[in-house]
């Protein structure tokens, strides 16, 4: 019998829709500032009322877009499955620095080093682990980073064939054009809104000047209570409703195209000034958020999957953390866990925190699949005296049954002292790195020539570019 916690609901749905009237009264009478002056003309355009930069939204229109996008919403599977224990790792493509085992230095990445750590990925592609590229070069002009970043996703590993978002619109062509190639070609794309209430920035230009090519827009934003949003958290979400139905809105007059939306919020550390991944309240403001969302026509989800946490290096903090949110997200019904090796929100790629974040979900894993309560054998007592007499360890019952009750850890250590002592006393770093090896060692994952030719050209094409602009 698998193991699941119940929880009640944070936010219910009258608290929703309460928290969604206030942000229509925020749109109709704060409304959305338009970072873009074109942009803001075509609103203007389109009808919309404007206070200098601001776009004010009347409800009834927000609401008739809100309908459209819970309608869109309506047919979608909840991602939570009460009979399902397997859990899935989803590795960042967001880090710019790895951490290098053999100096334990945080260092910038390489494209050199990044293509080495996307192999590593991909030796667990068969192990529950998704994603392919973690992070990002640094070692080139930013407009090139993300087409380096995908050839290398395409080139060294089996799940590289998906497209990684564009970042520049001067680039942002190239990475359509290699998707096509790789056979994902891109149909929707991310606006990320910067909080408070503001819509413009490169998402917005790149999906402006790709319309043409998408089928779909998601928009996002980040707001942190008590730095760009109220710090009580029902008003952030109020805010932050109101930011998303903005984009919302003004994206589906802009583009045509369907757009949806997912409401979330951040803590924020007035000491440090950063937002704070891994916090016991990161983990409240998710599982209030997934409540919140069920308003807006999302599927039930009970469990939060979000394990960044702000740790540097691999240690007591990011095992500690990581382990707890995987734990009591698990229990409450979470079965996809993201930000795996991802360290410093996701500034640092760990491989060998990647490892370890393995290990911990195998242990939790463990544990959701629960017990086995099946009455006892009525032969049970034949079995009570054969043990009393030759022991319990050989008979047919325990050979059969050891495997699937106990889990044995691969890289946690099981055995006393002395027996680690004659082994030579090992460091669990000195197994992790000595298994990073032996994985590098044994990858074997080529992209065929013909489309490893024609990412080759389309990258050339796109350093052409970049060069000849200075």
């Amino acid at each position: 019998m698998s193991l699941k916690f119940h929880r009640e609901d944070l936010a219910t749905r009258d608290l929703a829709a309460r928290v969604h009237e206030t942000a229509l009264r925020i749109l109709a009478e704060v409304g959305l500032e338009i970072l873009s002056e074109p942009v803001l003309d075509r609103l203007r355009a389109a009808g919309f009322r404007t206070r200098g930069s601001r776009v004010l939204f009347e409800p009834a229109v927000v609401e008739d877009y809100v309908a459209e996008m819970r309608q869109r919403l309506s047919s979608q599977q909840a991602s939570d499955v009460d009979d399902e224990t397997h859990l899935a790792l989803y590795i960042s493509s967001y880090p710019h620095h790895l951490h290098d085992l053999e100096t334990d230095q945080i260092v910038p990445y390489t494209a050199e080093s990044l293509a080495q750590m996307t192999r590593l990925v991909d030796t667990l592609a068969d192990e529950g682990v998704y994603g392919a590229v973690p992070g990002y070069p640094f070692d080139v002009p930013p407009p090139l980073q993300p087409v380096i970043q995908y050839r290398i996703a395409a080139e060294n590993a089996r799940n590289g064939a998906y497209p990684v978002d564009p970042t520049s619109s001067l680039t942002a062509p190239y990475i359509f054009e290699m998707a096509e190639v790789m056979g994902h070609p891109i149909r929707s794309l991310p606006v990320y809104l910067p909080s408070p209430l503001r819509l413009g920035g490169e998402s917005l230009e790149i999906v402006l000047q790709n319309v043409h090519r998408l089928e779909h827009i998601r928009v996002s934003s980040m707001p942190a209570a008590g730095a760009t949003a109220p710090i009580a958290p029902i008003a952030a979400f109020a805010l932050a409703a109101a930011e998303l139905m903005g984009g919302l809105v003004a994206l589906r007059a802009l583009t045509g195209l369907p757009v949806t939306f997912y409401v979330e919020i951040f803590p924020f550390d007035l000491r440090q000034l950063a937002m704070v991944f891994g916090s016991p309240e990161n983990f409240l403001f998710q599982l209030a958020g997934h409540d919140l969302n069920r308003f807006y026509g999302h599927p039930s989800r009970r469990g939060a999957g979000n394990m960044h946490v702000m740790a540097k290096l691999p240690g007591p903090q990011s095992a500690a953390e990581k382990a707890a949110i995987m734990t009591a997200g698990a229990l409450l019904g979470a079965r996809d866990f993201s930000g795996a090796g991802a360290l410093s929100l996701d500034e640092v790629f760990s491989p060998e925190q990647l490892l370890i974040d393995c290990e911990i979900r195998d242990w939790v894993e463990r544990l959701v699949r629960g017990l086995d309560t099946t009455p006892p054998d009525p032969d049970l007592l034949s079995e009570v005296q054969m043990g009393l007499t030759r022991g319990f360890i050989d008979q047919d019952t325990t050979l059969s049954n050891y495997r699937r009750l106990y889990w044995h850890p691969r890289r946690f250590e099981r055995d006393f002292l002395a027996a680690w002592q004659r082994a030579g006393s090992p460091t669990f770093r000195d197994r992790i790195r000595a298994e990073i090896q032996e994985r590098l060692a044994r990858h074997t994952f080529q992209l065929d020539e013909p489309r490893r030719r024609e990412l080759e050209r389309i990258c050339q094409a796109a350093q052409r570019l970049v060069s000849s602009l200075g």
